[in-house]
């Protein structure tokens, strides 16, 4: 199908677009990008497609919308927010044509005087989590890594501003799950609580970079193993429980991060009452950001949308969250806990 007959069918209503991605194998030569992301009235520099049922046993196919070079209208935009769909897809193969287009957006918000408007950071985060997506996957990770690392600082600095500005992050999640979508996530949350608990600039960047990295051992663990929706086997579970010591071992090779990021992955799954692992440490032998990655983390996989594992509001996620910072066993130390609800709380 080429490009005018889904838009003729997408503007009669003609087509089931599928709303809701949860990046598992069935997308696995495309990505997703938010349309907010997107520069309205400008030149799409790599071809945009919509995720769409074919009705046939729960299938799905990628049609067509924009071909590059062509100008994203004013008037489809409208349609496409009306439809209720925020996202576009594109291929995989396009990934650094997607980011040299962010890029330029970028470029172009910086241009602008005053405060930056909540657009610019939503194509910071679509930016970074495609920066991601490439460190992750890419056999020379080092360089990559460090051009992430700039974009999490850029965004400690954005956020730095006002409270306001730490309000914004709770606009800018992302609700369903991929191992980039819940990194991006645990690395904005980790972020605005060090700066709402009056961290340093610098201090912010390093438990941000820390977070953004944190599940980097997931890549070396089974697909299969990692979207699974039934309860893990024992053998699978013992996989698992590696892979904060598989990411520390990953990141100490490319030698590009400071000792304090390298620790802070390898203790995320530590608790506060010594019974976490990968090493089960006593929490005067953990890093005393630890505790914030560890609880932002666990609060991000309750509330986000995962296959086969229903998500919970923010406020039952921190009750439960509550919950296992009392006896008998602490995974969360009750100082966190309180300054995580009186950041929840802000007007």
């Amino acid at each position: 199908m080429d490009v005018q007959t889904t838009r003729k069918q997408l503007f009669a209503n003609q087509l089931k677009v599928l709303k809701r991605n949860f990046s598992a194998t069935d997308t696995a030569s495309f990505l997703p990008i938010y349309l907010q992301a997107l520069m309205v009235g400008e030149k799409i520099s790599f071809n945009l497609y919509l995720k769409v049922s074919t009705n046939e046993q729960e299938g799905i196919t990628f049609l067509p919308f924009l071909e590059a070079e062509e100008v994203l209208e004013t008037s489809w935009v409208e349609i496409l927010e009306r439809l209720g769909i925020d996202r576009f897809y594109f291929r995989r193969r396009d990934l650094e044509l997607a980011l040299a287009y962010l890029n330029n957006h970028l470029l172009l918000f910086d241009l602008q005087r005053g405060n930056p408007p909540k657009e610019k950071f939503l194509v910071i985060v679509e930016h970074l989590n495609f920066s991601l997506y490439r460190a992750f996957n890419s056999p020379q990770m080092g360089s990559h890594i460090n051009l992430a690392k700039n974009q999490v600082e850029r965004l400690v600095q954005m956020l730095q501003r006002d409270i306001q500005s730490l309000k914004l992050v709770w606009e800018l999640l992302y609700r369903n799950y991929s191992l980039y979508n819940h990194s991006l996530n645990v690395c904005l949350l980790g972020i605005a609580l060090m700066l709402f608990m009056h961290n340093s600039r610098q201090e912010s960047l390093i438990l941000g970079v820390a977070c953004l990295f944190h599940d980097i051992g997931l890549t070396r663990v089974p697909e299969d193993l990692l979207y699974q929706s039934e309860p893990l086997e024992e053998d699978d579970w013992e996989t698992m429980k590696k892979h904060p010591l598989v990411g520390y071992q990953m990141l100490k090779e490319c030698d590009v991060l400071p000792s304090e990021v390298l620790q802070l992955v390898q203790e995320h799954h530590e608790n506060a009452d010594g019974s976490g692992y990968p090493q089960g440490l006593p929490l005067s032998k953990q890093h005393p950001w630890t505790r914030i990655v560890r609880l932002v983390d666990e609060f991000d996989s309750l509330t986000g949308h995962r296959p086969g594992k229903k998500s919970i509001a923010p406020f039952a996620a921190l009750k439960s969250l509550q919950k296992q910072a009392g006896m008998p066993v602490q995974n969360f130390d009750l100082r966190t806990m309180n300054n995580f609800i009186r950041f929840l709380a802000i007007p």
